[in-house]
């Protein structure tokens, strides 16, 4: 074996037979489902469960994640909506033409930016009707039940996809 092959062996453009891709897509869902409008899971239930100083911090948290949501101008959020939809469909495109790599990135941002637009259509909820801290904790919970749910969906899927890939790639035609 070459030094160059030991060297590049590691970025194997084969996602689904890489270990790495698959550590990255569990660190990559596990950081989206993380925090909630900003605010740590943790101190969502505490404040569910009664907690006045953890309600406090979920709404003060909260409305910082709203207003940084919601404050870039019109023309920005056009620039942030065209980027995503060029690199949605340049990875589609890609992915439908049978690049593995192109596949692997599809199916983990498609879903993170459909769970993006959630956040988007929350912030300006929340922003439009100032909730007290009982309902942004219920608003805050059945967002993040949805992403998990997104989440899982899309994980599913990205695994049902990578067997058939490595197992087609595996028999000989």
């Amino acid at each position: 074996m070459q030094w160059y092959e030991l060297l590049l062996s590691p970025l194997s453009l084969r996602s689904f037979s890489s270990l790495w891709f698959w550590i990255a897509l569990v660190a990559f869902w596990t950081l989206v489902n993380r925090r909630v409008m900003g605010v740590p899971f943790d101190r969502v239930l505490a404040a569910r469960e009664g907690d006045a100083e953890a309600a406090s911090e979920a709404e003060a948290l909260a409305r910082i994640e709203v207003r940084r949501r919601l404050r870039p101008s019109q023309g920005v959020r056009m620039v942030h909506v065209a980027l995503a939809a060029f690199v949605g469909t340049a990875l589609t495109l890609l992915a439908l033409a049978g690049l593995e790599l192109a596949q692997a990135l599809a199916l983990m941002i498609l879903p993170w930016l459909l769970i993006e637009l959630l956040r988007q259509r929350l912030a300006r909820r929340l922003d439009a009707e100032a909730p007290d801290a009982t309902t942004l904790v219920d608003r805050l919970i059945w967002h993040r039940l949805g992403t998990q749910a997104i989440g899982g969906i899309a994980i599913f899927v990205t695994v049902l996809w990578g067997a058939w890939r490595n197992l087609s790639l595996s028999i000989p035609h």
